[in-house]
């Protein structure tokens, strides 16, 4: 999928190394990433304000067991939509969402 996607590239221009990107496909962010020393600077925030600009709706899927990473989608307004498994990896994973959405869980049943 990150081959269709759009991508954003943060960069370190004084030492013309790249520390960060995020892809999105649509309205989904296809893969974030923050090199490890550059980690805790608030380059993902960035790169993540950058995709809400002018998206109603972003989804993305996380592993459950990076739990800084969901805490981290949490603080920037996502919510669990969705727990699942990773069909490659066997992972537990959760589907999260931003802004406009049913309200409702996948799979679950209106009574």
């Amino acid at each position: 999928m990150i081959s269709q996607a759009e991508v954003y590239v943060y960069t370190d221009e004084d030492k013309a190394q790249i520390l960060g990107f995020i892809g999105l496909a649509e309205d989904y962010i296809a893969g974030i990433f923050v090199r490890g020393e550059a980690q805790g600077r608030g380059i993902g925030k960035e790169l993540l304000d950058h995709a809400k600009r002018g998206k109603r709706k972003l989804t993305l899927n996380v592993y459950a067991k990076n739990t800084g990473a969901v805490r981290f989608y949490q603080r920037e307004g996502f919510r669990i939509a969705e727990e699942g498994v990773d069909a490659d990896t066997r992972e537990k994973e959760y589907h999260m969402c931003r802004g406009e959405s049913s309200g409702l869980m996948k799979g679950m049943v209106q009574g």
